[in-house]
């Protein structure tokens, strides 16, 4: 039972701590750390609860010996605390006369030697002489243990169990430890194209020809590319680069801005399209190889970069868009009426389901604030601002596995928060002197 592992794995500090007056006589002068009721807690102990912290560090969380060393001393004040209250779990488990039978302990005492890996009665009655032991000292501290196990499990047990509506709640406020589970969202939204002047549009149609005519002559269409390209978004077209050849699928063609859409649907091997406006630049292309699955090509974009006053009236627009959105106009209505992106103004500025993961940052950060009907403030990219809204959200689900491995977190949460309340109540009742740790 996974309740009863959590209140187990408390107690293990136990194991090798000295069981009052059975210690060895030889601890009798050893330095008192702690007064607990009528019991002590010696400066051998607790080097020793340090100790096994360090293993666990070693063993479990695969520290290496002097890091595990350096952790387990910095937690030594905590370490005394929980020893603290662990021994007053014990107590009040004598106190109540807890019952555990023989054959409990023996038990405890095999999965203890099958934990610590001992094959053999000689192999572990060596053990506990080395650490001080006798075997009718362990087994008497072994049963007290299973004694405070069972007293968490009483008072403690009950109080671990998880609703559905808890672990959905912890999910919630910890999506970023889920990477892979993002909801998904139907989009839409207005785009306010950066528009240059037509003077620039112009220059840069030019400079387009220019090109062509390099081509004619027999130029090489890669070395033109990196000498008049200037690829500010390269990066977001599939991760390619203007000049360099590209290979992709043509199933995803139609995921493609429309530029590179309008061209590779259209286009044989060996052609070269005619020049192709964007949104923010003039391209074009040249294939290379086409078949059934895939196409080659490269590409070449002479962009308009807009100037100031191009940017404020772009600001302006949006600002516009914005006022008759909190009037209450429908957002297709403003889409018809102001929206730049022509690839999605005839369908309400519909850009589909997208599941969050494949949103860039700054985008993911605006719409996952968004509410179903909510519109976001202007989100400004190279080539314009957009306005999103979400139509519709699908919330993720999560498979059984990953629910459990939520239900294992809460219950530990659930069973460290139960063990300190509990041994809190204990402690008001509990006479405890601490001398200074030197």
């Amino acid at each position: 039972m996974r309740s009863a592992n959590l209140i187990r794995q408390a107690l293990l500090i136990l194991f090798f701590v000295a069981i009052g007056h059975n210690a060895l006589f030889a601890r009798t002068f050893d330095e008192i750390i702690a007064y607990v009721n009528d019991s002590v807690i010696t400066k051998w102990e607790l080097e020793n609860v340090v100790k096994q912290r360090a293993m666990e560090l070693q063993t479990a969380h695969q520290f290496s010996p002097r890091e595990a060393m350096e952790r387990a001393e910095q937690e030594r004040q905590e370490l005394l605390d929980r020893l603290i209250r662990q021994m007053l779990l014990v107590e009040t488990a004598l106190s109540l006369k807890i019952e555990v039978t023989d054959e409990e302990v023996e038990q405890y005492i095999q999965n203890f030697k099958k934990n610590a890996k001992i094959e053999t009665e000689e192999e572990f009655i060596e053990q506990l002489k080395r650490e001080g032991y006798t075997l009718s000292a362990f087994r008497e501290q072994a049963k007290r243990n299973l004694m405070a196990e069972r007293l968490l499990m009483q008072r403690v047990l009950p109080k671990l169990q998880v609703r559905d509506a808890d672990v959905m709640k912890f999910f919630e406020e910890n999506r970023e430890q889920f990477t892979t589970k993002t909801d998904e969202v139907h989009l839409k939204h207005i785009f306010i194209a950066f528009k240059a002047s037509e003077a620039k549009r112009q220059a840069a149609i030019k400079e387009m020809d220019a090109i062509l005519n390099e081509i004619k002559i027999g130029k090489s269409f890669a070395e033109l590319a990196r000498r008049y390209s200037d690829d500010e978004q390269g990066q977001e077209r599939a991760s390619s680069k203007v000049g360099e050849l590209i290979q992709w699928p043509i199933a995803e063609i139609s995921n493609l801005s429309q530029p590179f859409r309008i061209a590779l649907s259209t286009l044989n091997a060996g052609d070269l399209s005619d020049p192709i406006e964007g949104n923010d630049g003039i391209y074009l292309f040249n294939v290379e190889s086409k078949t059934n699955q895939t196409i080659s090509f490269r590409y070449l974009v002479i962009h308009l970069k807009p100037g100031e006053e191009a940017i404020e009236k772009a600001n302006e627009r949006a600002n516009l868009v914005l006022q008759e959105l909190r009037q209450g106009t429908d957002f297709n209505t403003l889409v018809n009426q102001y929206s730049d992106d022509l690839e999605t103004k005839s369908d309400g500025g519909n850009l589909g389901v997208r599941s969050l993961n494949d949103l860039n940052p700054n985008t993911r950060k605006v719409i996952e604030a968004l509410a179903v009907g909510e519109y976001s403030a202007p989100l400004k990219t190279p080539h314009g601002l957009h306005i999103f809204t979400v139509d519709s959200r699908t919330a993720v689900e999560l498979t059984e596995a990953e629910k459990e491995q939520i239900r294992l977190v809460l219950r530990e949460q659930k069973f460290q928060e139960g063990w300190q309340a509990y041994t809190d109540t204990i402690l008001k009742g509990a006479y405890v002197k601490i001398n200074p740790i030197k």
